[in-house]
């Protein structure tokens, strides 16, 4: 942002010489073109940027972060089974939801706390029930072909492009905001069992993975108030700096409150 910040500086001065030397219509119209201009280079900029930092956060595998029992990295005795996690979402708080956006991340939250119920042996129909309203609402293929595969990393990808190419990138990173928040607030109730399978490496990689998109949404949210929101959410996560294990989880106590209303925002 400070190459763009100095560009829209330069280009301040420029309409105040312009203002000042010339009041005529002519000088008045080239000062809102050289305006344009900016605003142009602003986010063509700033696009550039997310591609990168998009390719990024794929190669993490941001809904990958809460392993399924399948995997092995995960697995609770019967005893812990029967202790049923009361911090998962109400499926019907999908029944207030107004906006697309709103739509978006509420899907991939119930993507991920089904997941977590799933582990706990518990009821996963009224999620179902829910994703498929979603689904029809929405009216999105890739967002159902994304929750639905078994390893939804390639289907992501495939998400990525489609926003990009049809101009409605901010859908994809409602979805990749939403499981970063929704993983961190899943794994702050229970990081010894969540992070059971991390080590100094992988807590690094999600450290990586927030930092990243705390960038992106708070450049973005700059020029483009569909952003905000997503980026008031993300910013409880800029504390997180860890990189050790241990770090990490201390982090995750830190920041437990705020990013429990950060995950309520998500949906209001």
């Amino acid at each position: 942002m400070k190459k763009i910040s100095v560009l829209m500086t330069i280009a301040a001065v420029s309409l105040c010489l312009l203002s000042c030397g010339n009041k005529s219509k002519k000088a008045a119209q080239t000062a809102q073109e050289t305006k344009s201009q900016v605003e142009v280079q602003q986010e063509e900029y700033i696009k550039m940027q997310l591609d990168s930092l998009a390719a990024e956060l794929l190669r993490l595998k941001p809904l990958d972060f809460v392993k399924k029992t399948n995997d092995g990295n995960i697995a609770l005795t019967d005893k812990e089974k029967q202790v049923k996690p009361d911090y998962l979402i109400n499926a019907t708080a999908i029944n207030d939801l107004q906006t697309l956006s709103q739509k978006y991340r509420a899907a991939t939250l119930i993507y991920v706390d089904k997941e977590v119920a799933t582990l706990y042996e518990m009821p996963v129909a009224d999620y179902d029930a829910a994703l498929t309203k979603l689904y029809l609402d929405i009216n999105d293929p890739k967002v159902k072909e994304i929750f639905s595969a078994d390893d939804p990393t390639e289907s992501f990808k495939s998400f990525y492009e489609a926003c990009k190419e049809n101009g409605r990138l901010h859908y994809f990173w409602d979805v990749a905001a939403a499981a970063i928040v929704e993983h961190t607030f899943i794994a702050s109730q229970n990081s010894e069992k969540f992070l059971a399978s991390f080590d100094d490496e992988s807590a690094s990689q999600v450290t990586l993975q927030i930092a990243l998109l705390t960038i992106a949404m708070d450049d973005l949210a700059e020029i483009n108030p569909e952003y905000k929101e997503i980026n008031e959410a993300l910013k409880p996560l800029g504390v997180i700096n860890a990189i050790s294990v241990d770090q990490f989880k201390e982090q995750l106590e830190q920041v437990k409150d705020q990013v429990s209303a950060s995950r309520a925002t998500l949906i209001k």
